[in-house]
């Protein structure tokens, strides 16, 4: 098995962006007491990225300290997954309102090379999945605003971490987001905003409660 540490790239991010994925693919389950030490072994880097990445995801709420005894994965809490949509929802939608007003043209040509490749691998759910994230990280970096992008990063992380990780049901979900990609390079901001509030209302529907309780159908929750 490959570990990161093998691969010979900057490890601060990429310890980020693994132990993240970890988590939200249900594999590093909640309420797990994890270690500086137990994590580099897992990762195959030393201690000081694995506690940097504790660090990040603490801020983005997926980790907890434990006085003197590491972190552990934070418990979910249903009370608060509708403060969380709700959260998403305004900043989604301000992002992608300046993002329309900004005209950020290499943002515009991103957004328009991601159509292209979406329209044509629509078949290939990995990278289809890839794509979804992209589009939302790209209408964050339109917004103009670091913070803003931050902060939207680290609340979908929290909705995808409280009903119970990623899916790679993403099929349907892309069609939605390439018309509001089409609204946004039309620069009709209403419409786009408009797209925005039904395609996160349709996946909050879909995903229903926290994992462990019962959603509507369809069983699994599509990514967004």
């Amino acid at each position: 098995m490959t570990t990161i540490g093998a691969r010979h790239r900057s490890l601060r991010d990429e310890t980020v962006d693994e132990l993240r994925r970890l988590i939200l693919s249900g594999e590093l389950e909640p309420g797990t007491h994890l270690t500086e030490l137990a994590i580099s072994e897992r990762l195959g880097v030393s201690r000081l990225p694995v506690r940097e990445a504790f660090r990040r995801l603490e801020a983005e709420g997926l980790l907890e300290a434990l006085p003197r005894r590491g972190v552990r994965v934070v418990q979910l809490d249903g009370d608060e997954l509708e403060t969380v949509r709700e959260i998403r929802v305004a900043l989604e939608l301000m992002a992608v309102r300046r993002t329309v007003e900004r005209g950020d043209t290499e943002v515009l040509a991103d957004l328009h090379r991601m159509l292209g490749a979406g329209n044509e691998q629509i078949t290939d759910s990995a990278r289809l999945d890839e794509l979804n994230d992209e589009f939302h990280e790209l209408l964050s970096r339109g917004s103009g605003s670091r913070f803003l992008a931050d902060t939207l990063r680290a609340v979908r992380n929290q909705a995808h971490h409280l009903v119970g990780g990623k899916s790679a049901a993403v099929g349907h979900s892309w069609e939605e987001h390439a018309r509001i990609i089409e609204a946004v390079l039309a620069r009709d901001a209403e419409f786009a905003t408009l797209l925005m509030r039904r395609h996160l209302t349709a996946r909050h529907e879909n995903q229903g409660g926290t994992r462990g309780e019962t959603a509507p159908s369809p069983a699994s929750e599509p990514s967004s």
